[in-house]
């Protein structure tokens, strides 16, 4: 028996790539390279959540979604015709504000900062209910003047948007984009509940390892709550891992000045819930990223997208900020590309004991950082800022993650240590606030945790 003939999505996959004429054909098709069709083909034995309908539509319906994935898309009812294959999923009926307005969602985004400031103009000028949560100067400007985004030589301008520093003036939310780091969300987290209403979903779109990360993950460590990026389980019981969805930001932009975001480069944000499913919510989620302009693929494993991001920021960002060096300098310069590489290898290790796919390999992870070129980690910005570092979900929790899976990280320990060592003599880290988080969400104080 051969691997394609294992099991029917292994089988099903193999015949949609005889009938549209090979692997490379398909993954023309598919806008992908011949490879990830032979991973899917001999290694997964599946073809991805977000390629079934395409896969069905190059097929001419030949082999239909329930054919790849029943895990997904089970055979409908004898007597009940499939939709045909051209046909995509349909959208939930979009919600009407008061005054009769088609709107797709109330969407707040707590930390309005570069990331969130372009997702808050970019999701209200698509015809969204947003909020944005910010502080400071920032927020002044908003208020006054609206959140203007820089794409090139355009500018957007989102007037329409609620700017405040208030989650009660806001109400509860269809969703709630995280845009803060790690540590701010974790000290901002009692201050959630007003934004929460019985069906809200929080969307994570911040680096490093989330706090819900073992939720519902299959196997003995389900459930399992980090110390390290979740002291205590805050946002765990705060929040509720069952409202999460994951979201992996890839595009680059800069707050240039109070109310003002510049768009440097990506629009890509994917989604995925941590149990694989692909949820109505999700979908949806995505869907209106899709109609305000941007990319937003929905993942059945977002873990494997989280650790290939997570790969290059576990040494990089605490690399740069020991050197002072650039992203270019540091993946090229023999000595720190050397260490960059060992520590990435005991992180794959670690992840793949964890069930997670590395769709690359190292080599090619480090080259197309180099290739970024002279850009400033976001930890070295924090240090020469006089910030807190964000250390702990980029790099302690994969120290964390190792110890759990009893796999020993001598090259993370040494340089863990040292940037922390680095960042206690700045008073840059710990980053977490450490205040009594019971009273958190009564304190004026708290307000400063929103970047």
């Amino acid at each position: 028996m051969t691997l394609a003939t294992q099991d029917p999505g292994r089988r099903n996959l193999e015949r949609a790539i005889k009938i549209v004429g090979g692997q490379s054909a398909l993954a023309r098709t598919l806008g992908v390279k011949q490879g990830h069709v032979w991973h899917w083909l001999n290694k997964s034995g599946k073809c991805p959540a977000e390629h079934v309908l395409s896969v069905e539509n190059a097929t001419a319906g030949q082999i239909s979604r329930h054919d790849l994935r029943p895990d997904l898309y089970p055979a409908p009812d004898a007597g009940t015709p499939a939709p045909p294959a051209s046909a995509p999923t349909p959208a939930p009926t979009p919600k009407k504000k008061s005054n009769g307005a088609a709107s797709s969602a109330r969407i707040a985004i707590y930390g309005a900062g570069a990331i969130g400031g372009y997702l808050g103009v970019q999701l209200a000028l698509a015809g969204n209910e947003v909020t944005l949560i910010a502080r400071g100067e920032h927020l002044k400007a908003m208020k006054k003047n609206g959140l203007k985004l820089k794409i090139g030589d355009e500018e957007r301008v989102a007037t329409t948007c609620l700017c405040t520093d208030d989650p009660n003036e806001a109400g509860p939310q269809d969703y709630v984009i995280v845009g803060l780091k790690s540590h701010q969300a974790y000290d901002a987290a009692g201050r959630f509940k007003p934004l929460l209403g019985p069906d809200t979903a929080v969307v994570t779109a911040m680096n490093g390892v989330p706090w819900w990360y073992f939720y519902k993950l299959k196997g003995k460590h389900e459930n399992h709550r980090l110390e390290s990026v979740d002291p205590g389980g805050w946002q765990w019981n705060t929040i509720g891992p069952e409202r999460a969805i994951g979201c992996v930001v890839y595009p680059a932009t800069e707050l240039v000045e109070p109310g003002v975001i510049k768009h440097v480069y990506g629009d890509k944000f994917t989604l995925g819930e941590p149990d694989g499913a692909l949820s109505e919510r999700c979908q949806r989620l995505s869907e209106i990223m899709t109609a305000a302009g941007l990319k937003a693929p929905v993942r059945d494993n977002i873990r494997d997208d989280i650790w290939i991001k997570l790969w290059g920021n576990l040494c990089f960002n605490p690399i740069s900020a020991l050197t002072g060096a650039t992203l270019d300098i540091v993946a090229t310069d023999s000595s720190t590309r050397i260490l960059a590489r060992c520590m990435m290898l005991e992180a794959q290790a670690i992840g793949e004991a964890l069930g997670v796919h590395f769709r690359v390999d190292v080599h090619r992870r480090i080259n197309g950082a180099a290739e970024v070129g002279a850009h400033k980690t976001s930890m070295l910005q924090d240090l020469e800022r006089g910030k807190p570092m964000e250390v702990d979900a980029l790099v302690t929790a994969v120290q964390e993650m190792g110890r759990l899976v009893n796999m020993e990280t001598p090259y993370i320990d040494s340089v863990l240590g040292l940037i922390q060592q680095r960042g206690r003599v700045l008073g840059l880290y710990p980053a977490f606030a450490g205040r009594d988080l019971a009273t958190d969400a009564e304190s004026e104080d708290a307000r400063e945790l929103v970047d």
